[in-house]
């Protein structure tokens, strides 16, 4: 076992697994730590590309796969390969609501696919609303899936949008959310299971406001996502932001000796946020690579974004580390809304969020994978159209 300190953590990383490569192999930091230098220029690692090495080389699609409801709308998740299938944990909308009346109507739901790409369908309801944001990882080392994510039950709150969207839930009226959000939107919580087919039991990990400042830069938690290392620990890395609404949204870390052991937020500032420049991150993704080094891909908004653009609506930026507590937000976007087609057309997207990648199973770490929330109809506060869980193969 670790030691509790977290210079012990870190320390021993690189020894934790025989598939990281000698030091002659070690990336580079100006190849965002997804590539070597070789005569000054970067050559990347498979699933990487451009002169950082930070964007995705994503393939053209023939068509849009993942979990597509034409009835229901959804907002990206992860799939968990068990008992021969893929198994998607995803958010959906109830009651053919749009994404925007989440906080009353988001629920997780479990599908199923034999392909990673999909197309999933649907197998049951996990967590009724109000449930939203899942990021599922597993099985960890003693053999448990985990889903990370925010809300608790409150299904009385749903609104029925089969008629249409009720008159009365606009911005002006905050969504039908009433008077305040609900406090479950900043809190935590974990799903865990011996199976992916449940059953599952949950405890709320980060609450909210736990040092009773609503003016703290991570009063408020959201958007969890988790890497488990060999020995047990839980890296996990969350949108955090003041519960004042003011102040932007940035990412901070927990860590946790096992899954079922208490998460304790790293202590100072945030590893990224809007004052560093380079806009406000949230939904990030986490993982350590074969080397031992860290990534995080998040979902990069408004001004000074890596896009280049406040109005882009589908940015991914590219953070990375050698040891969890200085970070680099690489120069170039991860992805954006650009979808390539095999028939040689670009279609762009007009929200692309919530990104989530699976990888090979051979060590390597090589992605295979990414899964955004997004819609090529319109932005994700829009009314009048649906949001879809969209997977994208990498080359």
């Amino acid at each position: 076992m670790f030691r509790s300190t977290m210079k012990t953590l870190f320390v021993l990383l690189p020894f934790m697994s025989l598939a990281f490569p000698s030091p002659a192999q070690s990336a580079d930091t100006s190849c965002s730590l997804l590539g070597t230098k070789v005569d000054g220029k970067c050559v990347c690692d498979p699933g990487w590309k451009g002169e950082d090495c930070a964007t995705m080389d994503l393939a053209p699609v023939a068509a849009i796969s993942g979990y597509i409801n034409h009835t229901y709308a959804s907002w990206g998740g992860r799939p968990l390969f068990a008992n021969g299938k893929w198994h998607l944990f995803a958010t959906e909308i109830t009651l053919q609501c749009p994404l925007i009346l989440f906080m009353n109507n988001s629920q997780v739901i479990h599908a199923v696919s034999s392909q990673a790409s999909g197309p999933y369908s649907k197998r049951a309801t996990v967590l009724p609303p109000f449930h939203h944001n899942p990021t599922a990882v597993g099985p960890t080392p003693d053999g448990y899936y985990l889903l990370f994510f925010i809300g608790a039950d409150q299904v009385n709150t749903q609104i029925d949008c089969s008629r249409g969207i009720p008159k009365r839930c606009t911005r002006d009226n905050n969504f039908c959310r009433g008077k305040s959000n609900p406090v479950s939107n900043e809190a935590i919580t974990m799903a865990y299971a011996t199976s992916v087919d449940g059953p599952w039991k949950t405890r709320v990990i980060l609450p909210r406001n736990p040092d009773n400042n609503t003016e703290e830069w991570n009063c408020g938690n959201n958007n969890p996502s988790a890497h488990v290392l060999s020995n047990g620990t839980v890296v996990l890395v969350y949108r955090a932001n003041p519960c004042t609404g003011k102040g932007g949204e940035s990412l901070g870390i927990a860590i946790a000796d096992h899954w079922n052991a208490s998460y304790v937020r790293r202590k100072g500032g945030p590893i990224v946020s809007p004052n560093d420049g380079t806009g406000n991150h949230e939904d990030p993704f986490v993982w350590a690579d074969a080397r031992g080094n860290w990534h995080i891909i998040s979902h990069d908004q408004s001004k000074g974004n890596v896009c280049g653009s406040a109005d882009n609506h589908g940015c991914g930026a590219h953070l990375f580390s050698r040891d969890t507590y200085s970070w680099t937000v690489s120069k170039n976007p991860a992805y954006s809304t650009a979808v390539h087609f095999t028939n040689g057309t670009i279609g762009r997207l007009q929200t692309r969020q919530r990104p989530q990648v699976i990888f090979s199973t051979d060590g390597a770490m090589r992605p295979t994978h990414l899964f955004n929330a997004a819609s090529f109809e319109g932005n994700n506060p829009d009314l009048n159209m649906l949001t879809h869980t969209m997977a994208f193969a990498f080359n």
